[in-house]
């Protein structure tokens, strides 16, 4: 063997071998591609939730609510009824235990009832859909059915059907703010009848609004027919609760709009 062959055969890798140079080399270049491959995909598959989100909301729930024959008019009013009727279920269920008044106790009764009937066929248009029933109209259901006759036990300031009983904003269309149903609580006897009417009469009122705007803005017949039934049996219960507040000794009258 040459100085040459044998200077040769020091310098040249055995065959199949990769210098550890061209290894380190090589081996950040292949992660980072992979790397790059793994987050396309990731991507590609999160634009296509984004795509079948946008498709499902711009043009699959429309083209239900037009086979259907609703519009989210129609859809919001419901919403809207369920909640204000719920909290005149919540207000009425108030009157065993803390009325004396007999007059005042089938009132309560009469106007709980009715607003619970209209929570149910409310709701039932609503599921008939597949839209969701707010809590609060469940939780009024339920509060019904325990019996708006007899006195539901409580902690002081009304019964409860559930968590979110007393989740209420007030200000908007009559609806009443947790401080004025609890305020309305603490009372008893003709303090309490007083208060409790007075309520109702603002809080039936402020019901007419989104039926009469379902009335004039809706698409869905039956819908509309729902609001149409409410505003006529708001407008009979509103004289009953205001003649019986004449009664007792309150105002007994009122200047809204729905007079």
């Amino acid at each position: 063997m040459t100085p040459q062959d044998s200077a040769t055969e020091e310098t040249t890798p055995p065959s199949g071998s990769v210098p550890e140079s061209e290894e380190t080399a090589t081996a950040p270049g292949y992660d980072l591609r992979r790397r790059l491959r793994l987050m396309g995909a990731v991507l590609a598959g999160g634009l296509a939730v984004v795509l079948a989100l946008l498709l499902w909301l711009g043009v699959l729930v429309p083209a239900k609510q037009e086979a259907a024959g609703y519009s989210d008019a129609d859809a919001a009013y419901a919403a809207v009824a369920i909640e204000h009727n719920a909290q005149a279920v919540q207000l009425t269920a108030l009157a065993p235990g803390r009325s004396t008044d007999d007059e005042v106790l089938a009132l309560a009764v009469e106007v709980g009832e009715a607003s619970a009937g209209r929570v149910r066929e409310l709701a039932d248009w609503l599921e008939a859909r597949d839209i969701p029933v707010p809590t609060a109209g469940r939780e009024a259901l339920a509060l019904a059915e325990d019996g708006l006759d007899t006195e539901l036990p409580d902690d002081g300031s009304g019964p409860r059907s559930g968590a979110s009983a007393h989740s209420h904003e007030g200000g908007n269309h009559g609806m009443l703010t947790d401080e004025q149903v609890n305020g309305i609580a603490a009372l008893q006897a003709q303090d309490f009848d007083i208060a409790l009417l007075a309520a109702l009469v603002e809080h039936h009122y402020g019901g007419l609004q989104p039926a009469d705007e379902e009335i004039t803005e809706g698409e869905d017949a039956e819908a509309i027919a729902l609001a149409e039934a409410e505003a006529d049996a708001i407008r009979v219960e509103v004289e009953k609760v205001r003649d019986v507040l004449a009664n007792i000794g309150g105002p007994g009258s009122n200047d809204g709009s729905g007079s």
